[in-house]
């Protein structure tokens, strides 16, 4: 009599698809990454920026209060500056369909690029958990016999350094968006900044999306850690390096640093140049207090390099595509 029963039984558990098992390997990398302290105190301060940026479209809307404490507190300022206040909550007042929108889109391309660096920095801490081990340890091949396959793996991990992104990118600047709208002293501000909330859907999308998988490519180039996190690193450092040298030399070698790609195509999104113009235009004393503005940098707000930067970002996502695809498989 056999020990054991062979007989074929139906399963009566619940299928939980493939989805949960993608879930899986993205959850899994992604709360390793937050076991790092520092990873966690670098989304504290990503979120603490979200306040702070809320705080000054807070004042910037207290400039519609006659009596508030901001108001007040501008009688201190020196002439030219209670010149410009004033002219500026006129400005709020008369035209807030134009000046709302052209102040938050122009504040927001500003925030959304000075938190690009901390999200660049986390996935440079996040390099190691992505797919470096899981190539050191041979992890690749456990994931195989568990019935996902290598696309499965990659989208499940694409989705872990995506998610840390929302962590401290996509989530503040929403945040900040919302709580700042929030806090001002007319419901219109909500309608009237959408377009700098559809801007910065259209750029996190894309931005998030391309480091994403430059991240995933640059993880999968070594089964050393400290040899990812170094090529990241270096990669985002000397391109910061080699911008404004190549700007007066080969201004092609500029599309080298996927950072000035994507600044790029955040300036195109964004449009800052049109809004600043709208605003001297109709503010006379900014145009007074802009005229010590290097020209070349009023020249890149309004001639972004978008082309070269699409080709580029381009020919980057390709390299890291292959890269990922030649190293993430069962050995």
């Amino acid at each position: 009599m056999a020990i054991h029963n062979t007989s074929y039984q139906h399963w009566d558990g619940v299928h939980l698809g493939i989805w949960r098992r993608r879930g899986v390997v993205a959850g899994s990398s992604l709360t390793a990454c937050l076991r790092n302290k520092w990873m966690v105190n670098l989304i504290v301060v990503c979120w603490s920026t979200a306040l702070a940026a809320a705080g000054i479209l807070f004042l910037v809307g207290q400039l519609l209060v006659a009596d508030s404490i901001v108001v007040q507190w501008v009688s201190n300022f020196n002439p030219e500056l209670q010149q410009f206040v004033k002219l500026l909550t006129t400005w709020l007042e008369q035209h807030p369909q134009i000046s709302v929108r052209t102040t938050q889109n122009v504040a927001f391309y500003f925030y959304a690029m000075f938190l690009l660096r901390f999200s660049i920095f986390a996935l440079g801490m996040a390099m190691p958990l992505l797919i470096t081990r899981d190539l050191a340890s041979n992890a690749i091949v456990v994931y195989s016999a568990k019935a996902i396959n290598r696309g499965d793996y990659v989208l499940g991990k694409f989705c872990a350094a995506f998610g840390l992104l929302t962590m401290t990118w996509l989530g503040p600047v929403c945040a900040a968006w919302l709580v700042g709208n929030l806090l001002a002293p007319d419901w219109g501000f909500f309608w009237h900044s959408r377009a700098a909330l559809g801007h910065l859907l259209l750029f996190g999308f894309i931005a998030l999306t391309s480091l994403s998988v430059l991240a995933l490519g640059i993880s999968a180039c070594s089964v050393k850690e400290k040899s990812t996190v170094a090529i990241w690193m270096m990669w985002w450092v000397l391109g910061g390096v080699v911008t404004p040298i190549a700007t007066h030399t080969q201004p092609w070698l500029r599309h080298v640093s996927f950072n000035y790609n994507l600044q790029q195509i955040a300036l195109s999104i964004f449009g800052p140049g049109t809004d600043l113009k709208v605003a001297q235009d109709t503010i006379p004393l900014l145009s007074t207090m802009m005229s010590n503005v290097h020209p070349e940098t009023m020249e890149a707000l309004n001639a972004p390099t978008i082309w070269g930067a699409v080709v580029a970002m381009i020919l980057m996502l390709g390299g890291a595509a292959y890269v990922i695809w030649q190293r993430v498989k069962p050995e």
